[in-house]
């Protein structure tokens, strides 16, 4: 994708976020099912640009999700989560915030990268094909399924 391209992945995750019912589902996907919600985020950008499904891509992009997530974010989470039960140390929790959330913005830039090869579908293209490809754990697990089913509900 082009470098004007790129950034928009990063626009579409902070517009998505602005509504709490989106954001509360993604966490619960997150927190429940070690979820990136970062992927989560890039399948539903894909297919509001009317980018086709790809199996090989979309295991790209949850490879580089699920590494960068338990390399990073979620260590990192998991810092901020006890600091934020510790009233000494709000200063500490607002600082690893932001740089839990430099980490995701990085993520969010990264993603675009691998989608060069994607082709335009020429209809409409169904959300959950998107998800269904980057987590194909959904066709196993019913309460997957439901809280996906959240997300991509008009």
């Amino acid at each position: 994708m082009s470098d004007e391209i790129k950034p928009d992945l990063w626009r579409f995750a902070l517009g998505r976020w602005q509504d709490k019912a989106f954001e509360k589902t993604c966490l619960h996907l997150q927190d429940e099912y070690q979820v990136p919600v970062s992927l989560l985020l890039c399948g539903l950008w894909l297919a509001e640009l009317g980018k086709q499904p790809d199996a090989k891509v979309g295991r790209r992009l949850a490879e580089l999700a699920e590494q960068f997530e338990a390399d990073y974010l979620r260590p990192l989470r998991a810092v901020r989560r006890k600091a934020g039960q510790d009233e000494r140390l709000p200063e500490f929790k607002r600082q690893l915030q932001q740089v839990e959330l430099e980490g995701e913005r990085w993520l969010l830039t990264s993603l675009p990268m691998l989608c060069d090869t994607l082709l335009p579908a020429g209809k409409p293209v169904d959300p959950m094909g998107w998800l269904l490809v980057l987590i194909p754990e959904t066709a196993q697990c019913e309460g997957l399924q439901n809280a996906l089913g959240e997300l991509v509900a008009p």
